[in-house]
């Protein structure tokens, strides 16, 4: 059974009244979605099973990884700490950086985007960009995200930072940011280059960070295209090489790769109810193995795990008397939600306490933290959720104070 406790601010449970507690009881199984799945972690960095855990799967690329895109614990990993050359995976991380420069208004869809010598003079996969031609940062978004295009790579990227050393020392700073600890990059395309690696846990990183980007899995998600121009008054005709895109039930990206340095190498992720996993592939011998390998990995992760979201973001369990204060009750919202992975063989519930002051005095602040919400499992507390104040409540002026005890005295 799920139980709901109010502990007051000297750490004493109550509930003032019958009327009272039920109310708090309907609100918190209102917005509080209750968990009948596996025993849960304190850390949840590796899951605790009921049973036996699960065979691992079994993968022939180098170095493999799978991560929960929502709460991102890692599922599995083999050599996931091992440099290697990521190939055009590398685009990955040029299409995060010019998405998110598209969602802060620094660059828009339709602006124009030069091509130089050095674009025209780029080898490998391309859309044979001529110098002093000009593509929409639409169109270039397409060449790099369906038809993996080197040139059209370092084009955009020398757009948006004025040159290319200037967009890779960007690329490495946000891989900093994002907590790609063992990467780094020489160019925006992935040829290969000294000095050019990462991790198959680093791109599992990156991958969590992109699919939260709706605009980047709009490309990504794209097996064929053809908007672009040839040159020639014709078009293009782009095709995507992540064929799960067209068999795997609800991948939509991310992106592959292949050098002769570097295999056959892909990031992978797909999305089944309610549940969202990144598999990164490195050094696969063949195509072929590359995709078998994150298929297994998207699989072997859906079979055994799920996604869970213990409570929602801004829920609102309660109000709470403010002394003093115009209106004389804030209602409360939750500060964030929270989400956890959980292997599916165990039916333990999670617990919720509500901890919070019985009044406040005015002034009190939007967003201002209140309480907290204790989700416990059993008699392990495994996780705090805020609770805020989601209105402003003013202080009573002393003529209003005056005013107000007048009528109390008198009435």
């Amino acid at each position: 059974m799920n139980h709901v406790r109010i502990v007051d601010n000297r750490g004493q449970y109550r509930l003032s009244t019958l009327e009272e507690g039920l109310t708090l009881i309907q609100h918190i199984k209102k917005f509080v979605i209750m968990v009948c799945m596996a025993t849960l972690a304190t850390s949840f960095a590796t899951p605790v099973w009921a049973a036996d855990p699960p065979v691992p799967p079994v993968t022939n690329a180098k170095a493999v990884a799978l991560l929960d895109a929502t709460t991102g614990q890692e599922l599995y990993a083999r050599h996931a700490s091992l440099a290697l050359p990521m190939a055009s995976v590398t685009k990955l991380m040029t299409l995060y950086i010019a998405i998110e420069a598209i969602n802060h208004h620094k660059i828009r869809l339709d602006e124009l985007v030069p091509a130089d010598e050095a674009a025209y003079h780029i080898a490998g996969s391309q859309i044979w960009l001529r110098p002093g031609e000009r593509l929409s940062v639409d169109q270039m978004l397409r060449a790099i995200a369906i038809g993996s295009a080197n040139d059209a790579a370092y084009a955009l990227g020398t757009f948006l930072s004025g040159s290319e050393p200037q967009f890779v020392s960007v690329m490495n700073h946000t891989a900093q940011q994002l907590g790609m600890t063992h990467t780094h990059f020489v160019n925006p395309h992935g040829l290969p280059a000294l000095d050019h690696y990462t991790t198959a846990h680093d791109l599992a990183v990156l991958g969590k960070a992109a699919v939260h980007l709706p605009l980047l899995l709009h490309y990504t998600k794209q097996w064929q295209d053809r908007t672009i121009r040839n040159g020639k008054g014709g078009k293009l005709w782009l095709i995507n090489q992540n064929r799960l895109l067209r068999t795997y039930a609800g991948a939509d990206g991310l992106k592959t790769g292949y050098t002769q340095q570097a295999g056959f190498c892909m990031v992978a992720t797909a999305q089944r109810m309610g549940t969202r996993l990144v598999a990164v592939v490195l050094g696969a011998p063949t195509s072929r193995d590359r995709f078998q390998d994150a298929a297994t990995l998207l699989t072997w992760g859906f079979q055994h795990f799920r996604t869970v979201q213990v409570i929602p973001a801004g829920a609102i369990p309660r109000s709470i008397l403010v002394i003093q204060g115009i209106p004389s009750q804030v209602p409360l919202k939750t500060r964030g939600s929270r989400y956890f992975t959980l292997p599916i063989t165990d039916q333990k519930k999670f617990s919720f306490q509500v901890h919070l002051p019985t009044r406040m005095m005015a002034p009190v602040h939007r967003g201002q933290v209140v309480g907290y919400i204790a989700v416990t499992r059993g008699s392990t507390e495994v996780s705090r959720v805020q609770l805020v104040a989601s209105r402003e409540v003013r202080k009573l002026s002393l003529g209003e104070l005056t005013w107000e005890y007048f009528w109390k005295v008198i009435g």
